[in-house]
């Protein structure tokens, strides 16, 4: 998303861009909190991937 652009991008998946919006003002958070919050947004995707196999 452009910081100009309030409109997110979608991706057409549900559970990605649910995962995505995690990140939403992630700017506004401690640093200190931002791996916690990619590894929640990596553990998402990754169990989505997981569910495409079955």
């Amino acid at each position: 998303m452009d910081e100009q652009d309030a409109t997110p991008m979608l991706t057409g998946d549900p559970s990605v861009d649910a995962a995505l919006t995690v990140l939403d003002g992630l700017a506004d958070r401690p640093v200190r909190e931002h791996v916690a919050v990619f590894d929640a947004v990596h553990g998402a995707l990754q169990d989505r991937l997981a569910e495409t196999r079955d």
